[in-house]
This record gives C-alpha cells, sequence and structure tokens, in this order.
C-alpha cells in the first residue's frame, strides 16, 4: 500500500503535550515574530511521541480520536492513520483518498489570540498554514480530498478561505455521528462543501481507541447555562457515564500518563438536571473517586464556574481532599466572570449566576475565588 486510505492530522500547536502544562498551549496564541520558532518546538510545546518510519502519532486530540473511533465502526484499523503533521509525505500517497484534519485556531481569529496578536500572525495560524501548504502540494501530486473539522472550523467556512489552504469540505459542529458516512461522501466525491451538525444521542459518541493530549477526555458536552455569546450553548448538555469515562482514562493512564483531565464547560453541572443548578454533590465525588481509584496522581478539569463554587464549599473541599492537595500542591482551571456589570450581566449571561441572582453575581466571584483558593 503507498499510504494510509485515510490520514487524520492537526497542526504542530495542537499535537504536543505542553510539558503536561495547558497554560503552555496559550503561548501559540502569540505572536510569531516575537518568540524564536525552536524555543516554541522544543522548551514550551515539544512534538507528541511520533513514529519516526511511520509519521504514526502515538498521542492526539480527543477530537481527532473521536473521528478515529467512528470511522473504525467502517473501516480496517490499518486503513484509518493518525499523523504527526511534520511526517505527512510518510503517510499520504496514491492509496491515499482522504485527509482529515482538527483544527482549534486556525486563523488566529479566537480571542485569546486576537489579544496576545493583534494584527499580528500568531504561532497557531502560522503552523496551520504551514501544514496546509504542504498537503496542498501533497494533494497536487495524489488528488486526495481535505476536509476539516473541530472548535475552529467556523473560521474556515467560507469559500474563498477554503480555496485557499486546500480545502473541499469544513465541518462545523460534532462530526461523531455522521464521520463515517462524510468520509465514504467524501471518497466519491459527494461531499458538501459544509456542513453543520450535532450529536443527537449520547451512545453515538465513539468511544476513544487511543491516548490523548495530556490525558484529557470530555466528561459533558453543552454547558445549560444560556450566555447569549457562547457557542457552546447551542448544545444540550450531555454527561458522559463514569464506566466509559473510567474505560478512556485507562487508557491514557496505561499510555503512561500519570493523570486524568477532564473537559466540560461546567464541570460542576456534571450529573446534574439544571433545574435548580445545584451541583450533585454524589455524582460528582463518585466520579472523581471512581477516576482516582484507577492510580491517577490526581483528576483536573479544564472549566468550572464560580456560581457552582459558591453554591457547593464542601464539594470543592472533598475534591481537593481527594486528590491530596496541600499547601504545596495546586490545579488550575478556568472559569470565565465576563462581566459584573449588573445590566450586562443580565442581558448576555443568561442563567450563569444560577442559582444565585444577577445582583449577586459580584460577589459570587469574590467568594468563589475565596473557596479556590483556600482549596488549592
Amino acid at each position: 500500500m503507498d499510504g494510509k486510505r485515510i490520514v487524520l492530522t492537526a497542526d504542530r500547536s495542537l499535537m504536543t503535550n505542553y510539558r503536561g502544562n495547558f497554560l503552555y498551549g496559550f503561548i501559540a496564541c502569540g505572536p510569531y515574530e516575537v518568540l524564536p520558532e525552536w524555543v516554541f518546538d522544543k522548551v514550551f510545546c515539544p512534538s507528541v511521541e511520533t513514529d519516526p518510519v511511520t509519521g504514526e502519532a502515538k498521542v492526539a486530540q480527543v477530537g481527532l480520536r473521536r473521528v478515529e473511533s467512528a470511522l473504525l465502526q467502517g473501516y480496517n484499523r490499518n486503513e484509518v492513520f493518525v499523523a504527526q503533521p511534520d511526517h505527512l509525505a510518510k503517510c499520504i500517497g496514491t492509496d491515499t483518498k482522504v485527509v482529515g484534519i482538527n483544527v482549534m485556531d486556525p486563523l488566529g481569529m479566537a480571542p485569546v489570540t486576537t489579544t496576545m496578536s493583534p494584527e499580528k500572525l500568531s504561532y497557531v495560524a502560522m503552523k496551520f498554514k504551514r501544514m496546509c501548504a504542504s498537503i496542498i502540494q501533497l494533494k497536487k501530486k495524489y488528488n486526495f480530498h481535505v476536509v476539516v473539522g473541530g472548535n475552529g472550523a467556523w473560521e474556515l467556512a467560507k469559500t474563498d478561505r477554503m480555496k485557499i489552504h486546500g480545502i473541499d469540505t469544513v465541518v462545523v459542529g460534532e462530526a461523531d455521528e455522521l464521520a463515517l458516512d462524510l468520509f465514504h461522501d467524501l471518497e466519491k466525491g459527494d461531499a458538501p462543501e459544509l456542513m453543520h451538525c450535532f450529536v443527537k444521542n449520547i451512545q453515538n459518541i465513539p468511544i476513544i481507541q487511543g491516548p490523548t493530549v495530556n490525558s484529557l477526555i470530555e466528561a459533558m458536552r453543552g454547558c445549560g447555562r444560556g450566555c447569549d455569546f457562547c457557542d457552546v450553548n447551542k448544545r444540550s448538555k450531555k454527561d458522559l457515564p463514569l464506566e466509559r469515562l473510567q474505560h478512556e482514562a485507562k487508557i491514557n493512564l496505561d499510555y503512561g500518563f500519570d493523570s486524568i483531565w477532564l473537559h466540560s464547560d461546567e464541570m460542576l453541572l456534571y450529573g446534574c438536571d439544571n433545574r435548580n443548578f445545584q451541583p450533585n454533590y454524589d455524582a460528582i465525588i463518585g466520579l472523581w473517586k471512581g477516576l482516582k481509584s484507577l492510580g491517577a496522581r490526581f483528576v483536573g478539569t479544564t472549566h468550572m464556574t464560580f456560581s457552582a463554587v459558591c453554591a457547593d464549599p464542601k464539594l470543592l473541599r472533598d475534591m481537593s481532599e481527594i486528590n491530596g492537595m496541600s499547601n504545596e500542591k495546586w490545579l488550575a482551571t478556568n472559569l470565565g466572570i465576563e462581566t459584573v456589570a449588573p445590566r450586562m450581566v443580565k442581558k448576555h449571561l443568561g442563567v450563569k449566576t444560577k442559582p444565585f441572582s444577577t445582583d449577586e453575581w459580584g460577589w459570587v466571584v469574590r467568594e468563589g475565588a475565596k473557596i479556590l483558593n483556600q482549596n488549592h
């Protein structure tokens, strides 16, 4: 076989474990001209483990792993290949039919990037452009189709942008349920230029089959807070069951990671029916204990809100105790304050302040920060 039938990849700014520190990922949002590339590539964002002969990436983004698993429901294992972007020429050939690309912020249009690199080329945009230039040359030679998806796919959802980057189809939304049919259509040349899709049934989200960047797995999708500026709010909240999360966590621990990171846009609403936005103590503590019991050094999460923190301070104390946090240890997470101006809160933040009132939001932010600091 000359080349893999299906090749999945992402730009180099995403194919890294960021030395175990998610915050290093923000360096990719900074201007390319300020930081020498060797510092970016070697010091802050070294590549994931890669097979030097085949170009296979041993670790990949969780979204790319989802697509890989969906495709393996209809393709053979040796037909679907996850590649490190610097080694694409090793796995693309005459037998290659489709190249799938996962993107986060391909044109540098996301808020953090436009803040850190105003009117300048960011690392994330530069790495994407460089990868696309390589793919375009390979495409001229082997005539395959290119599809792009991921959180930043919306940036490319215009015909002129697609043409410049050699893209045939852009998928905006969640491709889990449609990935297999889409790739079959791509092979036949019947795929649409632009698709918008969302997962209807949580059972149709495929289980990952390989380790993920920084041992990150999805605990849930959607949020339910209703902020009018947030794309995540377009999706209904879906919680993935503990047994499934343990299975995916074990894949990462078996690879060699020593901890588990849970992706969520509002972790403290896991297992909550969103009627009163009161955290489900039993569900979250059961999740933390269930994952920690696998041998993880700690269990972290990407996002939560101050309102949920304030709603149950004991929950944070017990999560910290399960992780063995102390004055010498700490974990970070993302919390969106957005604004504390009462008029803006009422107008834009939906039910983000619940179970508190919008007028209490300023107090909630201060008290929530206090609780988080007390619990490391």
